[in-house]
Formats: C-alpha cells, structure tokens, sequence
C-alpha cells in the first residue's frame, strides 16, 4: 500500500523600516532611569518607538547606555521582528556608522512590547570614541518586520498570482537615456544641446507647461534657449524630472553633492517642482554644521525654504537665534519694497520675446556658458 504523503509549505516575507533618532543637548540629561523617545514612525502597519536611556535603565548598572525599540498600540495581534542599533557620526548622517548592535527574532505583542539592550554602549566610550559631537548623539534603528503564510504542497502550484513591483520611473528613465523620440532641443550657453520631450517637460513642471503647451512662442519651436542655469545643474534637473529621484552622486555626503543640493533647490523654485525642492532642502538640513548653519539659514530665507530654516534654527545656539529673525527681517523687507511679479504666463511670453530678439542678433561673445558654469561653484554669504 502506497504511504499517504502530504506537504505544506511556509512561506516569509519581510518589510524593513529605519529610523534616526538625534538627540541634541545630550549632557543635559542627568539621572539614571531617564529616557529620550523618538517621534512614533510606521513600519509594515505598526507604529514603532525608540527608546534611549543616556544614564541606563535599572538593569544597566553605572557604567551603560541602554535603548529598546517599542510597538506602540500592539492589540491583540502578534508581531514579529528583527532590530539593530548603530551609532552615527552626526557630521554624516548617511555614512557615518561606526557601532552595529544586532538583536534576535522577537514576538512583540500586548504582553512584551519593548525589547532592545540594556547595556548598549559605555558611557565613557561615547566621547573616547567620538560618538558625541556638538554635544550631540545619532542612534540608526532599523526594524525588520516578518510575516509569513502557510499553504498545503510544495509551493510550485501555488496559484496566487506575484505582481512585480511598478518600473514606470525605470522606463521613463530610459528614453532620457537613449534619446528615443525626442522632439525638442534645450540650448544650455553656447555648446550644450539636451534632447528631451516636451510632454515630459510639461508634465513636470508648469512653468514647462505654461511655455510648451500654451499660446507662447517657445509651443512652435522644436529647440527653446534656457538662460541663468548652468549644464550641470540643468542636467541634474532632467534626471530628477524623468526618473523620479535625485542622481546617484548627490546621495553622497560630499560637498560636491551639497554645492548641487543649493543650485538644483534655486531651479527647482524657478521650475514650480515642490518636492524636487523639499528633497534639496533635506539633503542641505542633513549636511549642517557650524561653519555652514548662518549661510544655509540666510539661503534659506531668501528662497522662502520655512522648512530648512526651522532645521538651520533649531541647529544654532540661542546666542544666534535673533540675528536669524534680524536677516529674516531685512529679506522681507527687501522683497516688499521690490514690484509685485506678474501673472507666470505674462512674464514668460515677454522673457521668450526677449529670447527671440537676442537669438536673432549676431552673438559676439561667446563665453556665456563659461560664465554660466562659473556660477556653479559654492555660494558665499556675500554672492546671494
């Protein structure tokens, strides 16, 4: 007789979430037993909280920091998870990470909601070993929820069907890349040439959008002359519009990447793209520190940045904090005194009448793009 055989099959899956905690003014928490909470932040449909205790908490001793991840309004439902722990250098929050402290698999639920380490780091090692910088600690956590399904069989018949995820962004991309039916030139100065498609150009800006797609002159052309951005920050400015994301190289904690970060955060605003505009804003809140805080905070001013300038403030000693309204002041009071700004079509179709003009003159100078790349190099207070 044949023997009856069965087979199931159990199936993981993970979500993985990372938070940063900064904890800024660190000497001035004293006492054992008392803690510092993270904002809650949501990862795999659970809100999570870290926990960090600069003296250590009961079990820690005298000599030990502790931190714990906690699963915040648990339910009935049991979660299972993974958790790290490491230390950043606050100068470079992205690259920084000098100490991993990996946790086990644990079940958090109504009953056991909080788990992390209780001796996490000696107290002394956080100087000696330049984890505290500007009296300032940066704790990475990240989370790594599983879940699971179990099923009859091997899993090769499985019948539900595994929808990829979406590859818009990748293949918009690629026509960028490949030049595949571009119909329209942008002239950067005198030697760049972009192939680029209007209708992507429109779409993402309306500043494009009211110059392509409207009565303006620039609708009937198959080439526009852009003017006052240099190649380099107006080919930035075509990754971001067609792929969704910022390049590769302006992820690095580089000052290359933050000399971009400022002038793709000026095009962005004359472009009408907000979130190209908040993401260089993060990038620039990321790279602060205190030679660079009073220029961001005067950038940020006169670029009307609310957010990065809450960051520059909340970054500079109080000492600081009034000659920050003081330049705040004197910027709106410069823009009140200047001419309201016209309807965004009006000034357009009389920037392109402009244009028309120049492009049909004979251009003896021919170092415009010269000077127009001169201008991608850092800002100093004095040049904005």
């Amino acid at each position: 007789m044949a023997a009856n055989e069965t087979a199931s099959t159990h199936r993981l899956s993970s979500t993985t979430g990372v938070h940063l905690l900064k904890v800024a003014g660190h000497s001035l928490i004293k006492g054992a037993s008392t803690s510092v909470e993270s904002k809650p932040f949501r990862v795999g449909g659970h809100d999570w909280v870290v926990e960090y205790y600069p003296y250590g908490n009961k079990n820690a001793g005298e000599q030990h920091t502790s931190v714990f991840i906690n699963l915040e309004n648990p339910g009935e439902a049991i979660v299972r998870a993974n958790y790290s722990f490491c230390l950043q250098g606050p100068g470079s929050p992205v690259t920084g990470e000098k100490t991993t402290v990996n946790g086990s698999t644990h079940d958090f639920s109504a009953a056991h909601k909080s788990y992390g380490f209780s001796k996490f780091v000696r107290k002394a090692d956080l100087t000696k070993w330049g984890y505290l910088n500007d009296d300032c600690l940066l704790i990475k956590c990240t989370v790594e929820i599983i879940s699971s399904d179990i099923f009859e069989g091997h899993g090769d018949d499985d019948t539900s069907v595994v929808v990829p995820p979406s590859e818009l962004t990748r293949d918009i991309g690629k026509i960028l890349d490949d030049g595949l039916k571009a119909d329209m030139t942008v002239k950067i100065g005198w030697f760049r040439r972009f192939k680029v498609h209007a209708c992507v150009l429109a779409a993402r800006s309306p500043v494009f959008r009211a110059q392509l797609c409207g009565s303006m002159v620039e609708s009937r052309r198959s080439s526009i002359r852009v003017r006052g951005i240099c190649a380099s920050v107006f080919e930035a400015l075509l990754y971001y519009m067609y792929k969704d994301t910022l390049p590769p190289f302006m992820e690095e904690a580089t000052e290359e990447a933050t000399n971009m970060a400022q002038h793709l955060l000026v095009a962005a605003d004359r472009y009408a793209m907000e979130r190209l505009k908040l993401s260089c804003e993060s990038k620039l809140s990321k790279a602060l520190d205190a030679k660079t805080v009073g220029f961001t905070v005067d950038f940020a001013e006169r670029h009307n940045c609310q957010q990065l300038k809450n960051c520059c403030v909340k970054y500079m000693p109080p000492e600081w904090r009034r000659l920050s309204s003081v330049v705040a002041y004197e910027v709106k009071k410069e823009a009140e005194c200047s001419d309201a700004p016209e309807h965004l079509e009006q000034r357009l179709l009389s920037s392109a009448v402009a244009d028309e003009a120049e492009e049909e003159a004979d251009y003896s100078d021919a170092t415009e793009e010269a000077k127009e790349e001169a201008e991608c190099r850092p800002h100093t207070p004095e040049e904005l």
